[in-house]
Protein backbone atom coordinates (compact mmCIF):
# COMPACT_ATOMS: atom_id res chain seq x y z
CA UNK A 1 0.00 0.00 0.00
CA UNK A 2 1.19 3.41 -0.96
CA UNK A 3 2.25 5.82 1.80
CA UNK A 4 0.37 8.72 2.92
CA UNK A 5 2.83 11.30 1.92
CA UNK A 6 2.44 10.72 -1.68
CA UNK A 7 -1.41 11.27 -2.05
CA UNK A 8 -1.05 14.63 -3.04
CA UNK A 9 1.86 14.10 -5.79
CA UNK A 10 2.59 13.30 -9.26
CA UNK A 11 5.27 11.49 -10.95
CA UNK A 12 7.12 13.48 -13.38
CA UNK A 13 9.22 12.29 -15.99
CA UNK A 14 11.99 14.10 -17.61
CA UNK A 15 14.56 13.51 -19.65
CA UNK A 16 18.38 14.91 -18.35
CA UNK A 17 21.97 14.92 -20.69
CA UNK A 18 24.05 12.40 -19.54
CA UNK A 19 26.73 15.76 -18.68
CA UNK A 20 23.82 16.36 -15.79
CA UNK A 21 22.85 13.45 -14.82
CA UNK A 22 27.11 12.45 -13.74
CA UNK A 23 27.25 15.83 -12.64
CA UNK A 24 23.90 14.76 -10.01
CA UNK A 25 26.05 11.99 -8.98
CA UNK A 26 29.23 13.52 -8.80
CA UNK A 27 27.57 15.45 -6.16
CA UNK A 28 25.50 13.13 -4.46
CA UNK A 29 29.00 11.16 -4.15
CA UNK A 30 30.84 13.94 -2.99
CA UNK A 31 27.92 14.47 0.22
CA UNK A 32 28.60 10.74 0.94
CA UNK A 33 31.86 11.15 1.40
CA UNK A 34 32.04 14.93 2.89
CA UNK A 35 28.68 14.92 5.08
CA UNK A 36 27.70 11.46 5.45
CA UNK A 37 24.25 11.92 4.21
CA UNK A 38 23.04 9.88 1.57
CA UNK A 39 19.94 11.09 -0.77
CA UNK A 40 18.75 9.06 -3.81
CA UNK A 41 18.58 10.68 -7.15
CA UNK A 42 15.03 11.73 -7.34
CA UNK A 43 15.16 13.44 -3.76
CA UNK A 44 18.04 15.35 -5.11
CA UNK A 45 16.35 16.67 -7.64
CA UNK A 46 13.14 17.74 -5.67
CA UNK A 47 15.55 19.82 -3.39
CA UNK A 48 16.89 21.50 -6.34
CA UNK A 49 13.62 22.15 -7.85
CA UNK A 50 11.95 23.27 -4.98
CA UNK A 51 15.31 26.10 -4.03
CA UNK A 52 15.06 27.01 -7.13
CA UNK A 53 11.36 27.91 -7.56
CA UNK A 54 11.77 29.48 -4.49
CA UNK A 55 14.48 31.60 -5.76
CA UNK A 56 12.12 32.45 -8.86
CA UNK A 57 9.34 33.83 -6.64
CA UNK A 58 11.85 35.70 -4.59
CA UNK A 59 13.09 37.34 -7.75
CA UNK A 60 10.04 38.05 -8.96
CA UNK A 61 8.81 39.68 -6.61
CA UNK A 62 6.12 36.63 -4.78
CA UNK A 63 7.35 36.77 -2.00
CA UNK A 64 7.02 40.25 -1.24
CA UNK A 65 5.69 40.57 2.56
CA UNK A 66 2.62 43.07 0.87
CA UNK A 67 1.99 40.47 -2.23
CA UNK A 68 1.81 37.48 -0.21
CA UNK A 69 -0.28 39.84 2.15
CA UNK A 70 -2.55 40.46 -0.47
CA UNK A 71 -2.72 36.77 -1.96
CA UNK A 72 -3.58 35.44 1.73
CA UNK A 73 -6.24 37.44 2.05
CA UNK A 74 -7.66 36.80 -1.69
CA UNK A 75 -7.74 33.21 -0.61
CA UNK A 76 -9.19 34.13 3.13
CA UNK A 77 -12.05 36.08 1.04
CA UNK A 78 -12.82 33.18 -1.54
CA UNK A 79 -13.21 30.42 1.14
CA UNK A 80 -15.37 32.43 3.37
CA UNK A 81 -19.11 31.27 1.93
CA UNK A 82 -20.79 34.28 4.14
CA UNK A 83 -18.87 33.01 7.04
CA UNK A 84 -15.76 35.43 9.03
CA UNK A 85 -13.88 32.00 9.93
CA UNK A 86 -12.41 29.73 7.58
CA UNK A 87 -10.74 26.18 7.56
CA UNK A 88 -7.10 26.40 8.10
CA UNK A 89 -6.49 23.23 6.54
CA UNK A 90 -8.49 25.14 3.30
CA UNK A 91 -6.58 27.60 3.90
CA UNK A 92 -3.45 26.26 3.33
CA UNK A 93 -4.13 23.56 1.11
CA UNK A 94 -6.07 27.05 -1.45
CA UNK A 95 -2.25 29.13 -1.03
CA UNK A 96 0.14 25.91 -1.52
CA UNK A 97 2.97 27.53 0.06
CA UNK A 98 5.51 26.28 1.61
CA UNK A 99 4.34 25.33 5.25
CA UNK A 100 6.90 27.89 7.11
CA UNK A 101 5.94 30.86 4.71
CA UNK A 102 2.19 30.31 5.74
CA UNK A 103 2.71 30.08 9.22
CA UNK A 104 5.42 32.92 9.06
CA UNK A 105 2.33 34.84 7.72
CA UNK A 106 -0.20 33.77 10.44
CA UNK A 107 2.12 34.67 13.11
CA UNK A 108 2.79 38.14 11.57
CA UNK A 109 -1.13 38.73 11.04
CA UNK A 110 -1.51 37.76 14.86
CA UNK A 111 0.87 40.31 16.05
CA UNK A 112 -0.95 42.65 14.34
CA UNK A 113 -3.92 41.38 15.59
CA UNK A 114 -5.40 41.27 11.97
CA UNK A 115 -6.42 37.49 12.34
CA UNK A 116 -8.09 35.49 15.06
CA UNK A 117 -7.38 32.22 15.71
CA UNK A 118 -10.05 29.66 16.70
CA UNK A 119 -10.29 25.92 18.14
CA UNK A 120 -12.67 23.56 17.00
CA UNK A 121 -13.54 19.78 17.22
CA UNK A 122 -10.56 18.02 15.53
CA UNK A 123 -12.34 14.41 15.52
CA UNK A 124 -14.61 15.45 12.72
CA UNK A 125 -11.19 16.27 10.38
CA UNK A 126 -9.00 13.22 8.38
CA UNK A 127 -5.78 12.64 9.16
CA UNK A 128 -4.33 15.19 6.24
CA UNK A 129 -6.77 18.02 7.58
CA UNK A 130 -5.29 17.53 11.04
CA UNK A 131 -1.78 17.88 10.33
CA UNK A 132 -2.44 21.00 8.09
CA UNK A 133 -4.44 23.20 10.99
CA UNK A 134 -1.96 25.33 13.03
CA UNK A 135 -0.51 24.55 16.30
CA UNK A 136 1.02 26.95 18.65
CA UNK A 137 2.08 26.42 21.98
CA UNK A 138 0.39 22.47 21.96
CA UNK A 139 -2.50 24.17 20.70
CA UNK A 140 -4.73 23.25 17.82
CA UNK A 141 -6.35 25.54 15.37
CA UNK A 142 -9.06 24.82 12.77
CA UNK A 143 -10.39 28.55 12.18
CA UNK A 144 -8.94 31.80 10.97
CA UNK A 145 -10.77 34.56 10.65
CA UNK A 146 -10.13 38.40 9.92
CA UNK A 147 -10.67 41.04 12.21
CA UNK A 148 -12.41 43.92 10.69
Amino acid sequence: MPSKEHDTSSIVSLRLSDALLERLDRYLDWMVVHRGETSSRNHAIRQALTQWLEAQEEQGGMTHPDVLRRHFHAAYTSLRSGRDEVEIHRLRHLLGWPDARFDAMVEQLRAESQVALHVGNASDLSDEEQRHNYVVNGQVYLYLCWQK
